[in-house]
């Protein structure tokens, strides 16, 4: 039987050895607390509460005023740097006291015990306390005074769903816990004591008798002076809450995990302009839609400002849809022909074509419907043509593109088997993609800063990565600049030689397939500046384009900017608007058949079906000729009737002498061995 005992206390000893060993709380826990967001001025942007809505803030010894702290462990716990969580005296004296009130009326308790309550709350019993002992040997045994110091300062109760000094101090006082008066100290030594009892913005005479009770303490213990004491008794107590700083939750949302202070490069004043110009424009709109946008110092890639705003009364308003991937529209057209230039195949007075044409199967149209025949890339760019950017990538290719578009660090999504960028094709001038205004973003601060893309930086974290990629060359990246910066202004707008002080803004717009997405991408001073407005479930919004909805916004914005601190300017002199020529100045275009189109028909002569010829011209009763011979009008229109097979010339002539030339070739179905015929 001995023996027996003397395995059996053996092993309990193991048992409790093994439970000291094991931490009471993980590293991990002492972490739970709420992720802060810091500006670029290293002031408090944005505080995100933890579970059950609490504001618990990391509490940190260094930014907490050392008299707050000497004051606290001299009524708190005076013997807290000698003992190893629990006080023996204090204990006796507890014990002493309930043997003789029959109740707990001497606190015992260690600034570790209440610390270990804070983590397994307990009824106030003997029980509990000889637990809470057991617990704070333990604390003392795997973590540091001062963690436990700093994690009983960022955990303890204040009332409500506020824990912990700094939370408080911020909170009650509207100030940080680093510089705190003597009474202000005295209240919050005094709040935790009773936390709803003493609540200032509650109970006022509560906490303003036990602050001043804390007071005449620290007066006996030779911590404050008699006058002190006198004004700090008169002292007034705070009645009011402050709000815990709520900017760009969105950006806090993103960049700010649990526990984490993060130092981003948010602007404040440009952080708020932004909210309130998204906000104003969503509550003008007659429908629910999202507005976002996002704001990047180009020199430096720092995201100064990033915000989306939506109705509330509508799925989807709190989203973040600067991250949706989405159509991006025409936006891209500016890199398709920035590749263009690179291979020397287009230059700015490069002329392109602008009719009807067909690239293999795809045959893409004008957004109007409407065609200028004869155009220069400048003109194609800044009144976004369709066609002629089609043509371009046809020359440049569909996967160059895409390919050009990953190395600069952005994803293009295509679904099926495209979403490699194997099959990326043509439509890809058009917006036949997902990008993402982040994206965008990345894109033209390319063209901001010369040609060169890389990340954008957020935090001061990633300013370590900064590899770059050559997306555009200097000079192309100097030209699209300069088109886009003379692209005519949205109306309403004033050309910036008008406007006093008006911004420089270049830019080009973008609209989904469907009227789903408006965008608008702007270069101004040292911004870049990307707007999205619609709708976050994708729907359409019929009518409405990127000129319509985003541009507006994007100038509005761009007004906000600041100036007066750009190291470099996207201002050139002399720059004008590439127009287009007006409905008295257009050449006649020909809708059909466009240039190098093959034909074919059954018979040829008099007997010919014929091959109808569509022409668009500003003017009624334009002249046509085939190989310089008339085609009369029928009351069918102009259709001409082939001899034979072989090559035919078409000339188009209006009544001011405008000319538009086209060859089309014409096959007898005899000739052709297709199943179809």
């Amino acid at each position: 039987m001995r023996k027996l005992a003397g395995y059996l206390t053996l092993a309990g000893s193991a048992v409790l050895s093994l439970w000291f060993a094991q931490a009471p709380v993980s590293k991990s826990d002492l972490s739970a607390t709420s992720p802060i967001l810091l500006d670029q001025n290293e002031t408090w942007l944005n505080v995100r509460t933890v579970e059950g809505g609490t504001w618990r803030i990391g509490a940190d010894l260094e930014t907490i005023d050392p008299a707050f702290l000497k004051a606290l462990i001299e009524i708190e716990d005076s013997r807290f740097y000698a003992h190893s969580g629990v006080d023996g005296a204090a204990i006796l004296r507890a014990l002493k006291s309930w043997r003789e009130e029959g109740d707990i009326v001497s606190g015992a308790s260690t600034i570790t015990m209440q610390l270990v309550r804070q983590y397994k709350p307990r009824p106030r019993t003997i029980r509990s306390k000889m637990i809470e002992s057991f617990e704070a040997l333990r604390f003392e045994l795997h973590f540091t005074k001062s963690e436990i110091l700093e994690q009983y300062l960022t955990r303890i109760s204040y009332g409500g769903n506020i824990e912990g000094i700094e939370a408080a101090s911020r909170i009650y006082l509207g100030k940080s816990a680093k510089y705190l008066s003597p009474d202000e100290i005295a209240l919050l030594i005094a709040l935790p004591q009773a936390p709803e009892a003493r609540r200032p913005d509650r109970n006022a005479q509560g906490a303003k008798g036990g602050r001043d009770r804390i007071l005449k303490r620290l007066a006996e213990a030779g911590l404050i002076e008699a006058q002190t004491l006198t004004e700090s008794l008169v002292a007034p107590i705070p009645l009011a809450k402050t709000d815990i700083p709520n900017a760009a939750w969105l950006t806090a949302e993103r960049l700010a995990g649990e526990g984490q202070v993060v130092h981003s490069f948010i602007e404040p004043t440009l952080q708020r302009s932004l909210q309130n110009r998204l906000a104003d424009f969503v509550d003008t709109l007659p429908e629910p839609v999202n507005a976002s946008a996002i704001i990047v110092h180009a020199p430096t890639r720092e995201v100064r400002a990033h915000a989306a705003i939506g109705r509330r009364d509508h799925d989807g308003g709190w989203l973040d849809m600067t991250a949706a991937i989405r159509s991006p529209g025409s936006t891209l057209k500016p890199f398709v022909y920035g590749l263009g230039m690179d291979d020397g195949l287009i230059g700015q007075d490069t002329h392109l074509r602008d009719a009807p044409s067909r690239f293999g199967s795809y045959r893409p149209e004008n957004f109007d419907r409407r065609y200028y025949g004869d155009v220069t890339m400048a003109q194609a760019l800044q009144h976004s043509l369709n066609v002629p950017a089609v043509g371009v990538l046809d020359r440049v290719g569909g996967r160059r593109l895409d390919a050009t578009l990953r190395a600069a660090g952005v994803s293009p999504s295509q679904t099926g088997p495209g979403a490699d960028g194997a099959d990326a094709g043509l439509a890809l001038a058009l917006g036949g993609t997902g990008l993402s205004a982040r994206d965008l973003a990345v894109l033209y601060t390319a063209i901001a800063n010369d040609g060169m893309a890389a990340s954008l930086k957020w935090t001061s974290e990633d300013s370590a990565f900064d590899e770059s990629f050559t997306l555009l060359q200097k000079d192309t990246a100097k030209t699209l600049r300069d088109i886009m910066a003379a692209a005519p202004r949205p109306a309403g707008i004033l050309p910036t030689y008008l406007g006093f002080k008006a911004p420089d803004v270049g830019y080009k717009t973008g609209t989904s397939y469907g009227f789903r997405d408006s965008w608008a991408a702007g270069l101004s001073g040292d911004y870049v500046v990307i707007v999205w407005v619609g709708r976050p479930d994708g729907g359409p919004r019929p009518g409405v384009t990127g000129r319509d909805a985003a541009a507006p916004l994007l100038f509005e914005i761009a007004n906000d900017l600041p100036y007066k601190s750009a190291k470099k300017s996207l201002r050139v002199e002399n720059r004008t608007t590439e127009k287009l020529a007006s409905a008295d100045e257009a050449a006649p275009v020909i809708l059909f058949p466009a240039d190098g189109t093959e034909i074919a028909i059954s018979d040829f002569g008099e007997d010919s079906e014929g091959v109808d010829l569509v022409i668009q011209s500003a003017y009624e009763n334009p002249r046509l000729y085939v190989d310089d011979k008339p085609v009369e009008r029928t009351r069918h229109g102009f259709r001409f009737l082939p001899d034979a097979p072989g090559f035919y010339n078409l000339v188009v002539v209006d009544k001011k002498g405008h000319k538009t030339r086209g060859t089309f070739r014409v096959l007898s179905t005899e000739d052709i061995s297709h199943p179809g015929f």
